[in-house]
């Protein structure tokens, strides 16, 4: 008998059971099993939870076993945004100046406030156009007479007050992206830099490389890439660094690619905005004497972006007299493209918004906590079951149970935000992440699934909502599928992850 009970413990432990839980016998469990046991899962890490709201498990596998989620943090991000904010919460960014204005003319410098808006001249369809926005600055000056600037148009991102604007637990690989551009107080087309890349004439030669948006005159680029052969993977990647105006490009780019749009990082966001703002007004007749620049996290104003320059200190923000400001877009558009473009711009600059708000500093030790205390203060111990390390899930640092996941997306539908919330996240076939998934499914099917998915090198998240056929909301399934170690590419991993939703749709439908 001991031996039985022994084998039988074994088996639990393997299967990711505990002692004390109860095995559903649902249709969906049996079903999950029998895709986890076979390739491309066999040896990968699942974890899959899934309960409808009125309470009945419908699968459980390995629960608890703590998993990096990739970009499912980002439901975590903007539903603690969302319940800290409020859904019709607004980004502020102030137009200031110091010294005087005398017959028309201002004698000091003008600055723009950041406030951390991360929609500044981003191309998101909820984002305010550029010239909108450069021309509403532009009459906050002309409404105190101000039509000569004999001092400098200066960016300021000192709201965010951490000096690293990229987290710490990213990998080296993934900096010069765009997807790992980080947030300052104020930015600039989510501090991205498009450049359009062509092949060189030949293997083994330099391939062609052109800025393309936004323009950044000051900056130097080097390309150590190489033309490779035919038929050959593109492995080009960029690097640039916030310690100087200089970009780097290396890896290889095939002889027989098609011209393309490398998105690589901007670090200079605020420096930009500057610059597109004293261009917007000298092109309207105001003339700008001093040029343009931005604010240092040690509060030094920089003109150039080399190290030699003698630097003078710039104004502190209570000294700086404002005329007025601009607002965001409404935070529910922002969670939006959050969720629905898995934007990491955007995550990151809610998470370090929260903890400013929350009257701690934006570095990385600050946003933790302030993301703890935000997920207990919902009643959720994320011990054991939780460590966010950023807001958009780039880092392999965060760890997230799919049991906490569900506990999560279960609570969230009893706060005031759950409208918006639910409304941001993406549906099959629908604009976004999840467009290409479920291809010749019916659109009744797609249109019940609301998930967030997040992937990496070997991860396959999704986590979120099925609705129910009958409309009833108790009968809403709540779920996190969580797969890690898994390295088969996506056409031979997808069946298995569409089946699994299948399944989990099947109970409900």
């Amino acid at each position: 008998m001991r031996r039985h009970l022994l084998l039988w413990s074994v088996a639990l432990l393997l299967t990711g059971w505990s002692a004390t839980a109860a095995i559903p016998r649902s249709a969906a469990q049996a079903a999950i099993a029998k895709i986890r046991g076979k390739e491309p899962l066999r040896n990968a890490l699942v974890g899959v939870f899934a309960q409808r709201m009125d309470g009945d498990t419908l699968v459980v596998m390995d629960i608890n076993r703590r998993l990096v989620p990739a970009s499912n943090v980002k439901l975590l991000t903007t539903g603690l945004a969302l319940n800290a904010l409020g859904a019709d919460f607004r980004f502020e960014t102030q137009i200031g100046y110091t010294g005087t204005v005398e017959e028309g003319t201002l004698k000091g410098d003008l600055y723009i406030l950041g406030g951390g808006d991360p929609t500044t001249g981003s191309r998101s369809e909820n984002a305010i156009p550029l010239n909108t926005t450069l021309s509403a600055w532009m009459d906050l000056l002309k409404e105190v007479g101000i039509e000569r600037i004999e001092g400098r148009v200066l960016g300021d991102p000192r709201y965010f007050n951490d000096p690293m604007s990229q987290n710490l637990g990213w990998t080296y690989d993934d900096l010069g992206a765009n997807y790992g551009a980080g947030p300052l107080g104020l930015n600039f087309f989510e501090n991205a830099q498009n450049f359009y890349v062509t092949p060189g004439p030949a293997a083994g030669s330099a391939p062609y490389v052109r800025p393309r948006y936004p323009d950044t005159p000051w900056m130097q680029y080097e390309v150590l890439a190489t033309t490779g052969p035919a038929r050959t993977t593109n492995t080009l990647y960029y690097v640039g660094t916030e310690f100087g105006p200089y970009g780097r490009f290396a890896g290889s780019f095939p002889l027989d690619r098609k011209g393309y749009t490398y998105e690589g990082v901007n670090p200079f966001g605020a420096y930009t905005c500057a610059y597109y703002f004293y261009t917007f007004l000298q092109t309207r007749g105001i003339v700008v004497k001093g040029g343009f620049g931005d604010v240092t996290p040690q509060g030094r104003v920089r003109t150039d972006l080399s190290f030699d320059e003698v630097r003078s200190r710039a104004a502190a923000w209570q000294d700086i007299k404002v005329l007025g400001s601009t607002r965001s877009p409404r935070l529910a558009d922002i969670v939006r493209d959050t969720n629905c473009d898995s934007d990491n711009f955007y995550a990151e600059t809610l998470l370090r918004t929260l903890a400013r708000r929350a009257g701690l500093s934006s570095s990385q030790e600050d946003c933790q906590s302030t993301a703890e205390a935000g997920l207990r203060a919902l009643g959720l111990r994320p011990d054991n079951g939780c460590q966010q390390f950023d807001g958009s899930g780039l880092s392999r640092k965060n760890y997230v149970s799919p049991e906490f996941f569900v506990r999560f997306l279960r609570k969230m539908t009893t706060l005031p935000v759950w409208d918006a919330y639910f409304g941001s996240l993406p549906v099959p076939g629908a604009k976004g992440t999840l467009e290409p998934m479920f291809p010749g499914a019916p659109q009744d099917f797609k249109d019940r699934i609301h998930m967030k998915s997040g992937s990496m090198n070997g991860v396959r998240c999704y986590s979120g909502y099925i609705l129910s056929r009958d409309g009833n909301p108790q009968h809403t399934i709540v779920f996190s599928l969580m797969i890690n170690n898994c390295t088969a590419s996506s056409w031979l991993v997808n069946p298995s992850i569409y089946g699994i939703i299948e399944a989990l749709a099947e109970e409900n439908g």
